[in-house]
């Protein structure tokens, strides 16, 4: 499997959203996993405030894989975070009952509000 870095521009980005009912056009830092030349998942940032970012989309095409593309996914988008000097990341829920929930509290995401979990980096210094 292989992580693509791109844009919301990026076609297969596009299309791969629009299967699952969604588009978006906000400025985002993309990651497609592509397994096979298939892709076979994504996720998506755009920045929140000046020290976070906030995961706009997470959208996976297999059930059998779910939790090990979510996780290769997530972390490698918040190495990029990093990269880009975020404290931490936010991610919105429309219920607590989402089934992408549970992945997020095994990556140490907590809850801030009613369906918003964040994730603080932690500082080397």
């Amino acid at each position: 499997m292989e992580i693509i870095v791109t844009d919301e521009r990026d076609e297969r980005f596009i299309k791969f959203c629009k299967s699952f009912g969604c588009e978006v056009d906000d400025p985002q830092v993309v990651l497609l996993l592509n397994s096979f030349n298939k892709i076979v998942g994504c996720t998506s940032f755009k920045v929140y405030d000046a020290d976070s970012c906030e995961i706009t989309t997470l959208f996976l095409n297999s059930y059998d894989e779910r939790e090990k593309i979510a996780y290769k996914l997530i972390r490698q988008l918040e190495k990029i975070a990093i990269d880009y000097e975020f404290k931490s990341v936010i991610v919105s829920f429309d219920s607590k009952e989402d089934i992408l929930v549970e992945i997020f509290e095994k990556l140490d995401y907590c809850f801030i509000d009613n369906f918003v979990m964040k994730k603080e980096f932690k500082s080397l210094i």
